[in-house]
């Protein structure tokens, strides 16, 4: 099934909500819960921030997708990491982002995969190395002389993928549940690679 990898529009911006929630693995969505209003959808939050301004980091102009038969199979987000590093506003974000943000001050100066994820029905195909390789190039692209991004210690099989694309562990720091009562063992991992030229 031939496979189309092209930037991210405006309309796609349901399926972007859905990839970064998979990524985060449902941090994001807790968040934009927090943020809705009565009978508001948690995903509404998310595709009207992803659609609106152009300084979030998940706004879909920082995103590339992959398309099989016209439908959305995975996408990536990424950003450059400024130097000296700010993280923007962070008031209200829960504990849980604060090691994640503490990843990313480490990765300062780099470009930032945020977002890697293929839908399920998608998977097995090639797809996120497929992914990972175009947002290589949009690193290169953007002038970064080095990539970063953060995957769960207990997701395996990203991991492997990273391994073997030639990334290499810098940091972890122990994950935080959305709820911190909840006992949590798994932990997120800094990974860099440097862009050859």
């Amino acid at each position: 099934m031939p496979v189309r990898v092209r930037p991210a529009k405006k309309r796609d911006a349901a399926q972007l909500a859905v990839l970064m929630d998979m990524a985060s693995e449902g941090l994001v969505s807790r968040v934009w819960m927090q943020m809705a209003e009565a009978n508001e959808s948690p995903f509404e939050i998310g595709r009207t921030r992803i659609t609106g301004s152009a300084a979030l980091p998940s706004h879909y102009s920082n995103w590339t997708v992959a398309e099989m038969n016209g439908d959305v199979a995975g996408g990536f987000a990424g950003y450059h990491v400024p130097e000296p590093y700010d993280p923007g506003d962070t008031d209200g974000l829960p504990a849980a982002y604060g090691p994640l943000l503490e990843l990313e001050a480490l990765a300062a100066g780099n470009w930032f995969l945020a977002v890697l994820a293929v839908f399920p029905e998608y998977r097995r195909r090639g797809l996120a190395k497929r992914l990972l390789i175009a947002a290589e190039k949009n690193a290169r692209a953007a002038g970064a002389t080095a990539m970063a991004l953060t995957v769960s210690r207990d997701n395996e099989g990203a991991r492997a993928l990273y391994l073997m694309s030639g990334f290499s562990e810098q940091a972890r720091r122990r994950r935080i549940l959305f709820n911190p009562e909840e006992d949590c063992a798994d932990e997120w991992i800094l990974m860099t690679k440097v862009l050859s030229r």
